[in-house]
């Protein structure tokens, strides 16, 4: 009963999220939202490290726009990199 599945962005779903270790170093973390703010912002909790030393529990306030359904990051889109589609004039 504990242990229901559920989905991406409800409270009790697993998100991941980005951050960075004591040393700088970019890692992405898991976490289950805990309770929807109302304001656009979750209390999460983090599940694979505690931050020893640097907060008192692995709980966070963080934005939605921050998490994710998926460990892996969503391509960032450049408009820059994709080419001009290409158009044929019409004949007359």
């Amino acid at each position: 009963m504990l242990r229901t599945p559920t989905p991406f962005p409800f409270s009790g779903s697993t998100c991941y999220f980005d951050d960075q270790d004591a040393d700088g170093n970019d890692t992405v973390e898991q976490a289950r939202i805990q309770r929807d703010n109302g304001d656009g912002t979750a209390l999460i909790s983090i599940d694979s490290r505690r931050f020893p030393g640097e907060v008192a529990s692995g709980n966070r306030t963080i934005s939605f726009d921050l998490l994710r359904a998926t460990e892996q990051a969503q391509p960032v889109a450049d408009d820059q990199a994709a080419p001009a589609p290409r158009r044929r004039r019409r004949r007359s």
